[in-house]
C-alpha cells in the first residue's frame, strides 16, 4: 500500500503527444486526484517543451519536467513503460495495467518476482488486467479503472437511431468486417475513423449496432461509448470482452472468432436492427453499468489515495485555463485548427473544412 503524506507529490510518467485511451485515463486521474487536493503532476515521456493537449482541456492537469526521487513521494507508470520505474531507487513506485496485450508485445516487459520490483504496488483497470496478474502469481493489486468523457452522456432519443451498423477498422479485425459485409450486402456499416471526439459521439447516437471484434486489451472504451448512446454492442471473445465483469452483455451478443460465427453474427445484427425496441433493453444493465463507472473511478482513489483539502475549481475556469495553455503552447495554425474542433458547432467545423480545402484545389463544395 502506499503512504501519502502531506507534502506526498504523485508523478504520472504518461507518452507525450498521443491521444489514446490509456492517455485520457492518465489525464482522469491526475485531474481527480488534484480535485482532491493531492499534489498530483504529469511527467511527459519524453520531455516535450508544449504538452498540453487541447483534446484534454477538460482536466485539471499539471506537468513537470522530471521527477524527485523521495520517498515520500509516488511514481506511477503505465505497463507499456514499467522501465520508466528503473531509474529511481526512493520513490514510491506504482505499475497501472491499462492494457494486457501492449504490455505483451513489448520487448523490455515488466520483471515479476525480481527483488527490485517486489515494492511495485499495481493497478488494474479491468478484470481482464487482474486475471493476468493472478496468472503471474500477482494477487495483490487494487482496481483503479476510468471513464468516459461527458460529450457521450447526451440523452438519446430512440426515434432517431437509423439502421446502421457502427464499428472500428483500426484495431485489428478488418477481415471479420469484411467477411459480414460480404455475407450480407444490404447491411449499411459505417467506420468509426477520421473524427473528432464530438463527430464521434454525434455518430454514436445515430446507429443502432456497434461490433468490435478486435483484441480489448483493456476495458476498451468504445464499447461503453456506444452503449450510453444506445446501441446494442456485439465483441469477439477476446481479451477484456471475455469478461462479465468488463463487457457486461448477454452471451449471446459475444461470438467466437476463431470459428469466426459469420451467419450467427448476421442473424444477431438484423435481429438488433430490426427488432431494435426489444433487443436495446438487453443492454441496459451495461448502460447503468458505464454510467456508474466515474462515481466508481472517484471512491477506488479514495480507497488507495485518500483524500485531502478539496482544490476544486468551476469546471468552466479549468476549461478556460487548460484551453489559454495549449494557445501559448502552440503555433497560430494549431491553435485555430484545435480551436475550430473543439468548440465550434460542427456543422460550422465542416463547412470551414470544407472551405479551406476549395483553397487548396482539394474536395471542396461541388468537387470530387
Amino acid at each position: 500500500m502506499l503512504n501519502i503524506y502531506k507534502n506526498t507529490i504523485i508523478y504520472v510518467l504518461c507518452p507525450a503527444k498521443i491521444v489514446t485511451g490509456g492517455i485520457e485515463a492518465i489525464h482522469q486521474l491526475v485531474h481527480k486526484l488534484r480535485r482532491f487536493g493531492h499534489d498530483a503532476r504529469i511527467v511527459p515521456t519524453p520531455a516535450v517543451p508544449n504538452p498540453v493537449l487541447l483534446q484534454y482541456r477538460n482536466y485539471d492537469v499539471a506537468f513537470d519536467s522530471g521527477v524527485v526521487d523521495n520517498e515520500r513521494h509516488v511514481l506511477i507508470t503505465s505497463e507499456v513503460n514499467p522501465r520508466g520505474l528503473d531509474a529511481y531507487h526512493s520513490i514510491q513506485k506504482a505499475l497501472w495495467w491499462l492494457s494486457v496485450d501492449n504490455h505483451e508485445a513489448l520487448k523490455d516487459q515488466f520483471q515479476f518476482g525480481r527483488p527490485e520490483t517486489a515494492g511495485v504496488v499495481h493497478f488494474v483497470q479491468s478484470a481482464y488486467a487482474a486475471s493476468f496478474l493472478e496468472s503471474k502469481g500477482q494477487t495483490d493489486f487494487f482496481y483503479l479503472t476510468d471513464y468516459l468523457h461527458p460529450v457521450y452522456f447526451s440523452r438519446i432519443n430512440p426515434q432517431q437511431k437509423n439502421d446502421v451498423v457502427l464499428y472500428t477498422p483500426v484495431k485489428g479485425a478488418q477481415h471479420f468486417i469484411d467477411r459480414l459485409m460480404r455475407g450480407d450486402p444490404s447491411i449499411q456499416w459505417l467506420p468509426l475513423t477520421g473524427m473528432i471526439r464530438k463527430l464521434h459521439a454525434q455518430t454514436m447516437r445515430r446507429g443502432k449496432v456497434y461490433v468490435d471484434f478486435g483484441r480489448h486489451p483493456g476495458k476498451d472504451r468504445q464499447p461503453r461509448e456506444a452503449v450510453v448512446n444506445g446501441c446494442c454492442v456485439l465483441v469477439g471473445q477476446a481479451g477484456a470482452a471475455r469478461f462479465q465483469a468488463d463487457v457486461p452483455i448477454p452471451d449471446s451478443y459475444k461470438f467466437d472468432m476463431e470459428r469466426l460465427e459469420t451467419e450467427r453474427i448476421l442473424e444477431t445484427i438484423r435481429a438488433c436492427l430490426v427488432s431494435y425496441e426489444t433487443r436495446r433493453h438487453d443492454f441496459a444493465a451495461y448502460a447503468k453499468f458505464v454510467r456508474e463507472d466515474e462515481h466508481r473511478f472517484e471512491e477506488e482513489i479514495k480507497a488507495i489515495f485518500g483524500v485531502k483539502e478539496s482544490k476544486a475549481s468551476p469546471l468552466v475556469m479549468v476549461k478556460l485555463s487548460n484551453t489559454l495553455a495549449f494557445s501559448r503552447q502552440n503555433d497560430a495554425f494549431t491553435t485555430a485548427r484545435g480551436l475550430m474542433n473543439e468548440l465550434l458547432p460542427l456543422s460550422v467545423t465542416r463547412w470551414s473544412k470544407q472551405l479551406y480545402l476549395s483553397t487548396r484545389g482539394g474536395p471542396g463544395p461541388g468537387r470530387r
